[in-house]
């Protein structure tokens, strides 16, 4: 089997109505005078370079056709082109087939359909960005040398930004790029997977893999199936550590369907991150010269009724190989809005950054994408799991599918289409209908949609045994505040007192959905917003109504610092302050009602459109915000922490309870100590309570109470155990005023720092001064600069005499590394990297 990638370098135009008939077998070079190909610079009038796998609004940018949709309201300049037909042109070359050869063009995904031309000659259809096809082109290419391929992406169909009505949606395909509260209307077409040839004898397709685990872990079974043609037999092969561990014949029958299984004894089990490793098999499937190789682990895993669960409340508890786990995790929406822009590194990194955080599930969000192989693939050697949504979502008018034979045949077949592609992936927890799909009497069910009980039904079929959850929230109610099973909500900032009531008073088993605003980055902020625009930030600025209205608090981020923020600076650092209290609080809020409460699952990871306010933790840039180092203090698995009632107290005595849990367990002994800091570290309380019994779950161990002087206070948690190695720290700073003034009152404080092995390390001292509040060291390259910098940051206080030290990991990165050193109540440090 020879393969032939046909990925790369394409050609592209434009086409209103039925002009791409003109398009399909026109040269897509020019030529010179003397009759030679001339190069991609002297390409026929009206075609474009393109790349594949990619994106028309990419290709269209690239070719300065269009400005970048990512700047400023650019992305209006877009909106045209989904509604043209563009075709997609290459030249490729195959050598003659031998005898009993065939050719196989095979096609991975095209958005949102196209047609397909070899030479002219049309050669079939792909209908939907989750269909893979496969034409046969042996007569055409037989003869082998120079070919045309073509391929005529259709228009983008109408369908439903989030402001609209479910039930008019007619296929199953993100939304978002409809226009939503964190993307602007950019609809993406293209080529967004791979192109290939594939040229042999013997064909093997549609080969998936499928691995049980017996429930007491003793044996692991590999499911086969597929098709061969060319060939009357085929065997499987399971390989770990380069070894054989299992082996065996599959039946080919007269139709070529192949199947069979093998048993795997004793096999090494993937855990999710933190509580075990992540082994991974190869299974092989040969058939003559053909061979397939997917890769795939071990375990079993399914969800569990919550403890001390109401009546009627769905299972939201994961048990996996036998061990009831805490889920705590991120909702994922696509990487870019241009989704076949999105490169694998990018997927790794983000995925990285999300086990980094302590995650254990990421929720696939119902608007985006059924995600790809390279994201499953990433999430099985993170140890991540998924919960794939179906691409369905909520509207602003009517949020329940349509009911009628037509879309809900249309939904089964989509749901044959990408279920038992995904099957074999350990990382794949469940599966769940949509997103936020309801009617007035909440929360769909699926005896209440036959949408969603069709969903159910295949994924039954196609994968038994996987978990299935109708929608998110599953209710009986949809807001956290309005208590219930699985809810969502809020997704703002409540108020320097009323967040804290809201979810202290908390009572879901499942908390899927909720978030807290916040500005961007500096560094994306600089690329994102012109300088003209800049100023003011709130929504009486068009650029900043463009670039995430919805979660545009610049009003309450006032409120809360006395009305004295007046520079973007100063609005950036304010908002991203609160996002990360705010966001950590409510975690840690859900977190201790474990195990009664199971998934804390905060939105969202990263954004898929840049904006200058927005909920996620991660920019566009793959920078993380403060928030995100604040939530993964929140995800640890050994943590001591403070229930507070308001990060403002008023003159009224500041207080708090100290309360500590242990995911591992871990034995009695030790203390956890509480004090009250002034600014420059003096303490002001101190209370002390030794930790008599085995700590496991979450509780309260003691409460600290003390009146303050005006001004910021530090609240400080240790705790340690009974030899006195600190197990875990906290540190928030608080204020005594009616609001956060304090925080920009702070006297100025000195640090000095230094950079060691070429700055994959820096070491922080603090120096003279109060305590260094917002303390943060990000990348600070151009914008245009590839790759990342990865910090491990900390959002503690760093107090007076203490030393603290970064590792930074680059990643992917080319060209001169720059890290900015800042904080409230320092000087902004460049730092030079040798």
């Amino acid at each position: 089997m020879t393969t032939v990638d046909l990925g790369g370098s394409w050609s592209v135009r434009e086409a209103l109505g039925d002009t791409w008939q003109w398009f399909v077998d026109q040269p897509v070079t020019a030529r010179n005078n003397a009759g030679a190909v001339a190069g991609a610079a002297a390409l026929a009038p009206g075609w474009l370079p393109a790349r594949v796998p990619g994106a028309v609004i990419g290709d269209l940018v690239r070719a300065g056709e269009l400005p970048s949709p990512y700047v400023g309201r650019n992305s209006r300049a877009a909106e045209w082109v989904s509604t043209r037909s563009w075709v997609y042109r290459r030249t490729f070359a195959a050598a003659a087939l031998a005898d009993g050869e065939r050719a196989v063009l095979c096609l991975d995904g095209v958005d949102p359909g196209g047609t397909v031309f070899v030479d002219g000659v049309r050669v079939g259809r792909v209908d939907g960005l989750y269909r893979a096809a496969r034409f046969d082109v042996t007569a055409l290419v037989a003869g082998g040398g120079a070919h045309r391929l073509a391929v005529v992406v259709d228009p983008a169909p109408t369908t439903e930004p989030q402001v609209g009505r479910t039930d008019r949606v007619r296929l199953h395909a993100p939304r978002m790029g409809y226009g939503w509260d964190f993307c602007p209307r950019l609809v993406h077409q293209g080529i967004w997977r791979g192109v290939r040839l594939e040229i042999g004898a013997v064909h093997l397709e549609d080969v998936l893999v499928r691995p049980v685990v017996s429930p007491d872990l003793v044996v692991a079974t590999v499911e086969v199936a597929g098709r061969v043609s060319g060939a009357a037999s085929a065997v499987v092969e399971v390989r770990f550590g380069g070894d054989v561990v299992a082996a065996g014949p599959l039946s080919v029958d007269a139709s070529g369907a192949l199947g069979g299984a093998v048993d795997v004894p004793d096999p090494a089990l993937w855990w999710p991150s933190g509580l075990g490793e992540q082994p991974l098999y190869e299974v092989v499937v040969r058939a003559g010269d053909a061979e397939r190789r997917v890769v795939t682990g071990f375990r079993h895993a399914a969800l569990a009724p919550n403890d001390s669960a109401p009546s009627g409340a769905l299972p939201y508890t994961a048990v996996v190989n036998g061990r009831r786990v805490e889920l705590t995790g991120w909702n994922w929406a696509p990487a870019d809005a241009l989704y076949g822009e999105i490169t694998d590194a990018r997927v790794e990194h983000l995925v990285e950054l999300a086990r980094r955080s302590g995650a254990r599930l990421l929720r696939v969000w119902g608007g985006g994408l059924i995600e790809t192989p390279s994201f499953y693939a990433a999430c099985d050697r993170a140890g991540l799991f998924v919960w794939q949504e179906f691409s369905q979502s909520s509207s602003g008018m009517q949020s329940a599918p349509a009911a009628d034979p037509a879309f809900v045949g249309h939904l089964r077949a989509e749901a044959a289409a990408v279920v038992p592609a995904r099957t074999h992936h350990p990382s794949l927890l469940l599966w769940g209908g949509g997103n936020e799909l309801e009617d007035d009497a909440g929360p769909l069910s699926d005896d209440r949609s036959p949408a969603l009980a069709a969903l159910r039904d295949e994924v039954a079929r196609l994968d038994p045994g996987r978990s299935w959850l109708p929608t998110s929230p599953t209710g009986p109610n949809f807001h956290f505040r309005d208590g219930g099973h699985d809810t969502h909500g809020p997704w703002e900032h409540q108020g320097l007192a009323a967040h804290y009531t809201l979810y202290n008073e908390g009572s879901a088993l499942a908390h899927t959905e909720f978030g807290v605003e916040g500005m961007a980055n500096r560094r994306l902020w600089t690329a994102l917003v012109p300088p003209d625009d800049r100023w003011p930030v709130g929504r009486d600025n068009p650029v900043y109504r463009h670039l995430g209205d919805w979660w545009n608090n610049a009003t309450l981020v006032q409120e809360c610092f006395g009305g004295r923020l007046d520079t973007p600076d100063a609005f950036r650092r304010a908002s991203q302050f609160l996002q990360a209290s705010g966001l950590a609080y409510a975690v840690e809020a859900d977190r201790r009602r474990w195990p009664r409460s199971s998934m804390v699952l905060p939105w969202q990871l990263a954004e898929s459109y840049p904006n200058a306010w927005c909920t996620a933790v991660v920019d566009h840039a793959g920078e993380p915000k403060p928030a995100y180092h604040a939530v993964a203090r929140a995800f640890a698995a050994e943590r001591v922490t403070a229930r507070l009632d308001r990060l403002a107290f008023d003159g009224a005595p500041v207080e708090v309870e100290a309360w500590l849990w242990s995911g591992p367990g871990r034995a009695a002994g030790g203390t956890v100590t509480a004090r009250q800091l002034s600014a420059y570290g003096e303490v002001l309380a101190e209370e002390r309570w030794p930790v008599a019994d085995p700590v496991g779950p979450p509780r309260a161990i003691g409460r600290l109470t003390a009146s303050s002087p005006a001004g910021v206070v530090l609240v400080e948690l240790a705790w340690a155990d009974a030899d006195g190695t600190l197990i875990d720290r906290e540190c928030l700073p608080l204020s005594t005023a009616a609001d956060l003034t304090p925080l920009l009152d702070l006297e100025p404080a000195k640090v000095w720092f230094h950079v060691e092995h070429g700055g994959a390390s820096v070491e922080v001292a603090h120096a003279a001064g109060p305590a260094v509040i917002g303390l943060r060291i990000s990348d600070d390259r151009p914008p245009e600069s590839t790759g990342w910098a990865l910090v491990d940051g900390d959002p503690r206080p760093l107090l007076p005499g203490e030393r603290r030290r970064f590792t930074v990991e680059w990643r992917h990165d080319t060209g001169p590394r720059r890290l900015l050193l800042e904080s409230w109540n320092t000087q902004p440090s460049d730092l030079e990297l040798a």
